[in-house]
């Protein structure tokens, strides 16, 4: 089987029954939109998604009358952030940033990959963090120069 478009994301509708054929992933599988994977069920998969499409968890690859073949995470090893007010807030995201670190904003923490330096960098900064194994999901705070491009618009405006 081959993908090339994302039919819909499964946390966004009803599966009316169907039986869920999960494929997991972790949070740099996300990023590549050509590659084979295989299903719980052990179908293999061929994804080669157009310019534009981008894999999500719960991106649905395939659907019938009967399942639904489905993205879903592995957990992984994840450092969490909890900055307290908007300082810590600003300092965290400033210098995750600054490592170039995909991140995953929640209510009331962000999710990184883990890295020890990282993980120094936000102590020596006073900021609460822990070392956890969760998925690596949220509100994704970093916008891939593909998507900044995609979504910039030159409107009437000058450069002199």
């Amino acid at each position: 089987m081959i993908v090339e478009k994302i039919i819909a994301n499964i946390n966004e509708r009803h599966t009316d029954g169907k039986i869920i054929d999960r494929v997991l992933m972790d949070h740099h599988d996300l990023t590549k939109p050509h590659q084979k994977v295989k299903s719980e069920s052990g179908q293999i998969i061929a994804i080669s998604l157009e310019h534009g499409e981008n894999l999500a968890p719960g991106s649905i690859l395939y659907e019938d009358e009967e399942r639904i073949v489905a993205i879903d995470l592995l957990p992984e090893d994840v450092l969490r952030i909890v900055p307290n007010g908007n300082i810590e807030w600003g300092r965290a995201a400033f210098n995750i940033g600054n490592m170039h670190q995909a991140a995953y904003i929640h209510k009331d923490c962000i999710l990184v990959a883990y890295d020890a330096i990282m993980e120094g960098i936000i102590k020596k900064l006073g900021i609460k963090c822990e070392r956890v194994e969760c998925k690596l999901e949220g509100i994704r705070a970093n916008v891939s120069q593909t998507d900044a491009h995609h979504h910039h618009h030159h409107g009437d405006h000058h450069h002199e």
